[in-house]
């Protein structure tokens, strides 16, 4: 999408925040035919018209939010966390801002797991919804361009695992829900969507951008964390470290879950996330910054399940 900030001054009788920020469709064609094909700009709509005000994490105020029919044009007014600061996921980020980021995303997880209100929230699909079993095509065109962008740094024999998971991709998905206790996801759990301190102090977290939300496992928001927002030396070094912290969190909540499960679901998640950077690899990122934080979103993922032996993922479904 395209994001401003507006200026606000007010009539001498009122008042109100000095800004806002205001998010409206991609100029890319490319950007918007996926965003309205898999219903993007219509779900981050619904979450701030419906849910917002009654999740428990801290998400920015929204004054307005409306959409067409099919999502363009749509409109985002929503607050300004002035002051706030994110982590720079080009470079890579720290373990202690990937414990922040885990722990904000844990009272959204727990809130939902396997809630009935969770699946009264008709806009917000399962990972295996029609829309996103339908890009198998998507995924199965697009590889040949992935793979002669990437074959110089991703082998051949993990070039040939994605490969057949984009083949399957509409069974790969089925697989990825079966596999565990389906909750709210923010599903693009990445660095730059987490703000760091603004109004309501240093230690507040926000957590921004529900376009791509789904019904899903929550190890899939820890996944996409560290696979795709850490250095992978520094993610090698500490990803057990950090899933088990995750799995402590959650059981605190009086949820029965376990470090073996959330590993089953870790390897099935890198594997979905490697075939869902081919569908996504044609985005433009929009400039120059845009461009190379595209890079590492599409290559990091690769490293982590190469190095978590994901194809054998294959055999299991």
């Amino acid at each position: 999408g395209e994001l401003a900030r507006i200026s606000l001054t007010y009539a001498a009788d009122q008042s109100g925040p000095p800004s806002i920020v205001a998010k409206c469709a991609s100029a890319s064609p490319e950007n918007q035919f996926l965003s309205v094909a898999m219903g993007f700009y219509l779900r981050e709509v619904a979450f701030y018209q419906h849910i917002a005000d009654g999740v428990d994490i801290r998400v920015p105020r929204p004054f307005h939010a409306a959409a067409s029919e099919t999502g363009v044009p749509f409109v985002l007014l929503i607050e300004d966390i002035e002051g706030a600061s994110t982590p720079n996921q080009l470079d890579g980020i720290s373990v202690d801002e990937a414990r922040r980021i885990i722990s904000s995303v844990v009272p959204l997880h727990t809130q939902f797991w396997g809630t009935d209100e969770m699946l009264s929230l008709d806009w917000l699909p399962p990972m295996n919804n029609d829309m996103y079993k339908g890009a198998q095509p998507m995924a199965t065109a697009a590889f040949p361009s992935f793979a002669e962008h990437f074959g110089d740094r991703i082998p051949a024999s993990m070039l040939e695992t994605i490969r057949v998971a984009c083949d399957r991709y509409a069974e790969l998905l089925d697989y990825t829900v079966s596999v565990g206790t389906p909750t709210f996801t923010h599903t693009d759990c990445r660095a730059e969507n987490y703000l760091f301190g603004g109004p309501d102090g240093d230690h507040a977290t926000t957590m921004i951008d529900f376009q791509l939300s789904t019904r899903h496992v929550g190890m899939w928001d820890v996944t996409n964390l560290l696979a795709g927002s850490m250095d992978p030396d520094l993610r090698r070094a500490h990803e057990a470290e950090l899933i088990s912290e995750y799995v402590a969190q959650i059981r605190a909540a009086g949820i029965d879950y376990t470090v073996d499960q959330a590993m089953k679901e870790y390897r099935i998640s890198l594997l979905q996330q490697t075939t869902a950077q081919v569908i996504t690899s044609d985005l433009q990122g929009g400039n120059d910054r845009g461009a190379a934080l595209l890079e590492q979103l599409h290559l990091r993922p690769v490293l982590a399940a190469m190095d978590n032996d994901v194809h054998t993922v294959l055999n299991d479904f």
